[in-house]
């Protein structure tokens, strides 16, 4: 019986057979909405590429790229607001 991946360091980012996980997500999200719309194979389609075009923009970068991108990108009142860092409307402070 063949074992389960075991990690070669504590840091590496957790994986869903060949795909990181933000890619599997947005796979998923692509091809759920390819079979709602009646698309089933062109969905499964278009989510593959999708997601091999996401792995191949965010290769070379930080492996949380995803996290840092909606961050900056979409508005701040979507998350849950910390204690630990400031809005990120907020970059110049007074002090």
């Amino acid at each position: 019986m063949k074992q389960g991946y075991i990690p070669r360091t504590l840091d590496q980012q957790e994986k869903f057979l060949l795909w990181d996980m933000d890619q599997f997500i947005i796979a998923v999200v692509v091809m759920g909405t390819g079979l709602t719309a009646g698309f089933l194979i062109g969905g499964i389609i278009v989510g593959s590429l999708v997601a091999w075009q996401y792995g191949r923009f965010k290769s070379g970068k930080h492996q949380k790229f995803a996290v840092h991108a909606m961050y900056w990108w979409l508005p701040s009142d979507l998350f849950v607001k910390t204690q630990i860092t400031p809005p990120s409307d907020k970059r110049y402070f007074l002090g």
